[in-house]
């Protein structure tokens, strides 16, 4: 159980110390899971896990760009369904496009790598539907559980995650990778973020 998050330790997947993170929160780790794809085996692998976690029925994959795409791309290969992405903020020459891809009357999955609010998700849910997709499910390898699942169950959509930010450091501090200070850290982190939002 939870074998990738020794490997995604043995990589510097997961790093230690002081980040800013997209949704503007500072946190005490930082999981960049840009590093997965370097690592073809190992993602395929992972990739596999994630799609036995997540019970819900679609045919088309939309990744949030960009650390959602390559996510995407690799579920599209795995079970041979469409794939495309959705950016956040629409492009200014072209066609203009948040998403890419063809979506209408698709039962669509958004996944990204991580999810710490959920507000990435949500735009690209919500723009998703505006061109006649129905979204049945968000997915992400870790959810930092800062929010994200609660936001989204409250516009109707499912998250799956591989797994979970408290269960990952309780791995890393079971198998003596990490100190009883550092998983602490976090999880005191985690809880504080959780009341600050809550």
């Amino acid at each position: 159980m939870s074998w990738y998050v020794k490997e995604f330790y043995k990589l510097g997947i997961i790093k230690f110390g002081k980040f800013k993170l997209s949704s503007g929160i500072e946190s005490p780790y930082y999981i960049d899971l840009r590093r997965l794809y370097s690592f073809p085996d190992l993602a395929f692998r992972v990739v596999n896990e994630l799609i036995k976690a997540i019970n819900a029925r679609y045919d088309a994959v939309i990744g949030v760009a960009t650390a959602g795409i390559p996510l995407a791309t690799y579920i599209s290969f795995i079970k041979k369904i469409p794939m495309g992405y959705a950016r956040i903020e629409k492009k200014s020459y072209g066609l203009k496009s948040v998403v890419e891809g063809v979506v209408k009357d698709k039962e669509v999955l958004v996944v990204d790598d991580v999810a710490t609010t959920g507000q990435s998700l949500l735009s690209s849910a919500e723009a998703l539907k505006s061109l006649g997709a129905k979204v049945v499910a968000a997915a992400v390898i870790v959810d930092r559980e800062q929010g994200a699942e609660e936001a989204l169950a409250s516009a109707g959509i499912k998250l799956y995650s591989l797994i979970k930010v408290t269960k990952m450091f309780e791995v890393l501090l079971k198998e003596r990778l990490i100190s009883r200070e550092a998983y602490e850290e976090v999880i005191e982190y985690t809880k504080k973020s959780r009341i600050r939002r809550f």
